[in-house]
Parts: C-alpha cells; sequence; structure tokens
C-alpha cells in the first residue's frame, strides 16, 4: 500500500513509480492523501512533476542561483539592472520557502513598491523579472508553478520621479568640445547638436548619411555598450534626424574613404567605439561640467524647444515613443510668444513701478 495509517492516526501517502517512492506527505483524512497521491502521479506521467523537497530551499538563495546562471547569456547591463530590482524583494519574503512564496504576497509588494517611490514602469519591470526567475524555476523543477501569473501590477502611474535634465549651452559646448582631446571631441559636438543616443550614434553606419533633400542621419539601431547590435532604438522606429551646417563637414570627414557598410563614428584604431574608453581617451571626466554623455542629448532636446521647434518635431528628432514624454521631460524648456508677451509685460510694469516710485520720492 501506498496511503498508510500512522501512529498518531494520520494518513501518509507516498506515491510509487515503479518501485520508487517519489514523494511523502501526511494528511489529516485518508480522501486528502489519496487526492494528493493522484495529483503527484499524473503529474509525473505529464513530465509536470516537482519534487516536494525542492521547494523548501529559500526564495533568496534560489534568486541568486538563477542570477548566476544568466551570467554570460544576458548583457551586462541587464543583469546589472536587474540584480538591483530584485533588491526590492524584502528579506521577510527572501527568507521564505520557494514553494511557500503566494501570488499574494507578490501582489501586495507590488502594491507597496507602485505606492511607494517606484513608478508604474519599474514596478512591471520587477514583476516580469520575477516571472522570469519562476519560469526558470518551473525548468528546473524545483517549482511547480508560477505565482506572478495571479498577481498583476495594478493601474495608476505611482510615484513619479522627475527625469534630471542637465544640458550644456551651445556656447559650454563648443567649450567642452574644444577642451576634449583627439578628434573625437566631434563626437561630443555631434551628440549635441542631434540629440541621439549614445548607442544609436555608435551604431551609425557611413550608408546612413542622407543628402537629399537635406543632409540628415537616418536613425534604425542601436549599439548599447557591452550589447550586441539592436535591429531596432529604444523607440522601436526609424526616424530622419537633420545636420545642422557645423556638422556636415564633420560627417564628412569621419566618412571618407570607408565603405557604406562602415561605421561611421570609430575609435582611433578603426573599431566600434566604447563609451568608456571614449570617455578615458577624451579626458571627458576632466572637462564635462559634471555631466553625463546623455545630457548632450538633453542639450539637443532643450536648445530645441526653447528657439520655437515645435514638440511634435522634437519628439521626431529625439525617436520619443509619444510626445507625452518629450513634454513630460521638458516642458520647463518651451519657450512660446505668449510667455515672452507676458515677461515683456511684467518688465513694462515692473519698469512703471520703479519710475513711480523715483518720482514719489523725489517730490
Amino acid at each position: 500500500m501506498t496511503i498508510s495509517k500512522t501512529d498518531t492516526g494520520r494518513w501518509r501517502a507516498r506515491p510509487k513509480v515503479g518501485r520508487n517512492v517519489i514523494a511523502s506527505r501526511t494528511f489529516d483524512r485518508k480522501a486528502d492523501a489519496e487526492k494528493w497521491q493522484d495529483a503527484q502521479i499524473r503529474a509525473y506521467d505529464l513530465g509536470q512533476f516537482v519534487d516536494p523537497k525542492a521547494g523548501k530551499e529559500k526564495l533568496g538563495s534560489a534568486l541568486d542561483r538563477w542570477m548566476v546562471a544568466r551570467s554570460g547569456t544576458v548583457a551586462g547591463s541587464t543583469l546589472k539592472a536587474d540584480k538591483a530590482l530584485l533588491r526590492m524583494v524584502p528579506t521577510s519574503m527572501r527568507n521564505l520557502p520557494l514553494a511557500a512564496a503566494t501570488s499574494q504576497q507578490w501582489e501586495s509588494l507590488f502594491v507597496t513598491k507602485l505606492q511607494g517611490d517606484m513608478a508604474r514602469s519599474s514596478v512591471v519591470r520587477l514583476r516580469a523579472v520575477v516571472s522570469s526567475f519562476y519560469t526558470w524555476a518551473i525548468r528546473q523543477k524545483i517549482v511547480a508553478s508560477n505565482p506572478t501569473k495571479e498577481a498583476p501590477v495594478p493601474k495608476g502611474t505611482g510615484v513619479r520621479k522627475p527625469h534630471e535634465v542637465y544640458p550644456f549651452t551651445v556656447d559650454e559646448l563648443r567649450e567642452v568640445v574644444g577642451d576634449l582631446t583627439g578628434n573625437q571631441a566631434d563626437v561630443a559636438l555631434f551628440l549635441g547638436l542631434t540629440g541621439l543616443r549614445w548607442g544609436e550614434m555608435v551604431a551609425l553606419r557611413v550608408r546612413d548619411l542622407v543628402q537629399v533633400p537635406r543632409a540628415a542621419v537616418r536613425v534604425s539601431k542601436s549599439a548599447p555598450d557591452g550589447q550586441q547590435e539592436r535591429a531596432t532604438t529604444k523607440g522601436g522606429g526609424e526616424r530622419t534626424v537633420p545636420l545642422t551646417a557645423e556638422l556636415v563637414p564633420i560627417v564628412a570627414t569621419w566618412a571618407a574613404g570607408k565603405k557604406p557598410s562602415d561605421y561611421l563614428f570609430t575609435s582611433t584604431e578603426g573599431h566600434k567605439l566604447n563609451g568608456p574608453n571614449w570617455r578615458r581617451s577624451t579626458g571627458w571626466s576632466k572637462h564635462n561640467r559634471g555631466r553625463r554623455i546623455h545630457d548632450l542629448r538633453h542639450t539637443a532636446a532643450t536648445f530645441w524647444l526653447s528657439n520655437g521647434i515645435d514638440p511634435k518635431t522634437v519628439q521626431t528628432w529625439l525617436g520619443h515613443a509619444s510626445m507625452t514624454l518629450t513634454v513630460d521631460t521638458y516642458a520647463h524648456w518651451m519657450g512660446s510668444d505668449a510667455d515672452l508677451a507676458a515677461i515683456l509685460r511684467i518688465d513694462s510694469l515692473l519698469g512703471d513701478a520703479r519710475g513711480t516710485s523715483a518720482k514719489t520720492g523725489s517730490e
């Protein structure tokens, strides 16, 4: 018999496959023992059996093993970002047996983070990372199901941190470019006047230069540092970004003598650019006035908007997925004729007030 009564009056189920016992568990009622035993045999026959002992491993330990297993199979930046997200899982949950973490607990965590200091997009990403972990755990047969499937992220925006925008002025940009060493200084000027992301600029080929109807670059791919080149940009679409007259001879020099399939901007050795190497070779950290490379993108965007380029055009040039993102990020840089008229009116009123005060005092 595979179901027997113990000395304490409980019922022990010990499902067998052939002569081998594949699991063991005790129940208060014989009917519950029979039901559980049948479920284990059925799962075994379907190739879905998970040893109940496997679920006793702590959740935190299993998460750590999964991250180690992923090393070398995903981009380093992805691994770093996912590790940061998993630090949001509290110690109380990490200390739970893997099989004991419920969908209710995961949903409670997501709600807590959404109501705290995480934007909804970050909470959604956290849920996706945890779900990927459970997919791996199921393949490893250390857990039977994915509890996050029943733990949706509630609707709502959560607490959205303001975008950090620290652009250069155009004069500052030219000063910084002048301070950088080597011909790689052209890269900083190009980024600051086109608004391309670093990975997009790195992925540009000579054939991406456009001359008709005007000088421009066609942006369709991205090659972030440490990752394989992507066949799409972060915004998901292809776009054309115009080149200023100042950039036309610069890109022509970089393209000279290269085949259409060659990278437009390359290292001094002719290789694809790498961010850390570029920063080191140009002395970026000494001359950047505390800004990041990504602030060169902000420089272009704020220059366009503050000089009257309409937000829809700026959205297109930046490759933002929506104009909402453009407006949310750069709203305080968007000038208008109404703004100018209002400031002039205020200045006029203040001037009148000063004149009146002076006249009253003299009398």
